[in-house]
């Protein structure tokens, strides 16, 4: 079943069910008021022939009976009967029935009136003292104008109903197609967005109901796997270049050494260089995979509180093991007493692979392979900056440093393929920090990168 359909049929239901208990009400509460209209009407007729009969003692049964009749027949099978405090019926207009009988017997032992209805016949019991006796009377008639009344009452509420629901069905029907309509459209424009056209958007209505929030989600996945499918088709354009640029200086350095027989210091150059070739591969593949683990938002990362100090310290050490050359101060201002304001939470292995990343391209792109690390603890966050008195990036290029595969024709001389910022600025966002960098043509590069301490980053 649509969804359509099933909320017509629920708000069908729902209308249908709110006409049938206010019907019944209806029904019930008319029934109610009639029968006590009726039975006051018929016991006030019936009081005023007891008071008649009780005071004039000149009438008598036979009299009383015909007055009864003439005058005060005003219902029909309208009946009378009075019995004394013996127990003694005085009065009875018709023949008494085992019915009234019963009623007399209940009426002797009650101390209260009492109405009853026996199918279409309302009876009134009650009790009339008259100065020092009891008078016990019984009533009865057939409301024949009242039970008219409540059966028009049933055939226009069951008319009134069905017609009402007939209505509401196809108002049902109506409004839920009308409700629906937008997600209709929805639909029919995401069928038509395919791999050839990510670009297109869902059209996001008045930007403010509940549709509108759909558009806009699906707009925001579409983002992404626009993003995605762009990113795979660089990948594999870029990854493609990169592996054709060593594999082809390998293989022309293996045929040369193939041409001819060579001296074993030529061979044992030639695999030098081999190797470094095969190394540099190692790292293109290495960093090939951290890209593309960034751009799945690093699955297998584990987040734990890690000190920033720390953190600094092993990227220096390991760095400058690797590379003795570079001279790298770190300026740790006012340390805070409190150690939840030099730690933050997050993946040690991603933070350190973060500062190795940006000590590293500060110290291969600057003068004298030297850089300057100043680090200030507030009171919520703390920023490390890394400054280096390098050739600096130019304009044109600064806002592209964070692309994947991108490198400036400045730096094309020097070994590397464009990755590391990438992967630097996807998993400080992980980390919900921030990166900036400033820098000037001919002076230097400034990287600003603020992370959250123990306070807040959890």
């Amino acid at each position: 079943m649509n969804i359509k359909s099933s909320l017509t049929i629920k708000f069908t239901a729902i209308v249908a069910g709110i006409l049938f208990a206010f019907s019944v009400f209806t029904y019930e509460f008319s029934e109610i008021f009639r029968e006590n209209e009726f039975t006051d009407r018929l016991r006030n007729v019936s009081r005023n022939v007891v008071v008649n009969y009780l005071e004039k003692e000149e009438l008598t049964p036979s009299i009383l009976k015909l007055m009864f009749e003439k005058q005060l027949n005003r219902f029909p099978q309208e009946k009378l009967i009075i019995a004394d405090e013996n127990h003694e019926v005085i009065f009875s207009s018709r023949p008494i029935q085992e019915t009234e009988v019963k009623l007399l017997q209940n009426l002797y032992k009650n101390t209260g009136d009492f109405e009853v209805n026996n199918q279409d016949t309302e009876y009134c019991a009650y009790m009339v003292p008259h100065e020092s006796h009891t008078f016990y009377v019984v009533s009865s008639a057939i409301d024949v104008a009242g039970q008219g009344k409540l059966k028009f009452l049933r055939i226009l509420l069951v008319i009134l109903n069905i017609v009402s629901i007939i209505i509401a069905a196809i108002s049902g029907w109506y409004f839920s197609k009308q409700a629906l309509q937008p997600i209709k459209n929805v639909i029919s424009e995401v069928d038509l967005i395919n791999e050839s056209n990510l670009h297109q958007r869902v059209s996001e209505g008045n930007g403010k109901d509940e549709i509108a929030n759909l558009a806009i989600v699906f707009n925001k996945m579409l983002e992404r796997i626009e993003k995605s499918f762009a990113f795979q088709k660089l990948f594999v354009a870029n990854a493609s270049h990169e592996f054709r640029t060593p594999l082809t200086v390998m293989k022309g350095q293996i045929e040369v050494l193939l041409l001819q027989k060579r001296s074993e210091p030529e061979y044992l150059k030639t695999f030098a260089s081999l190797q470094e070739d095969i190394q540099s591969l190692i790292a293109l593949i290495n960093g090939l995979t951290e890209l593309a683990s960034a751009n799945a938002d690093f699955p297998n990362i584990t987040f734990q509180t890690v000190s920033i100090v720390e953190v600094l310290m092993d990227a220096k050490e390991d760095l400058v093991k690797r590379k003795p050359s570079y001279k790298i101060t770190l300026d740790w201002g006012d340390i805070p007493e409190e150690e939840d304001q030099i730690q933050t939470y997050g993946d040690y292995s991603l933070l350190k692979s973060i500062f190795s990343n940006l000590l590293d391209n500060a110290c291969k792109f600057s003068k004298e392979a030297q850089c300057w690390v100043r680090i200030k603890f507030n009171k919520l966050d703390f920023e490390i900056d890394i400054e280096d008195k390098g050739a600096g990036i130019s304009e044109t290029d600064l806002p592209h440093v964070f692309q994947a595969f991108y490198r400036s024709n400045e730096t094309r001389i020097v070994p590397g393929y464009g990755i590391g910022l990438s992967l630097v600025k996807k998993t400080i966002e992980l980390h919900k920090g921030e990166i900036d960098i400033k820098s000037k043509k001919g002076i230097g590069t400034l990287v600003r990168v603020l992370l959250h301490n123990n306070y807040i980053s959890k």
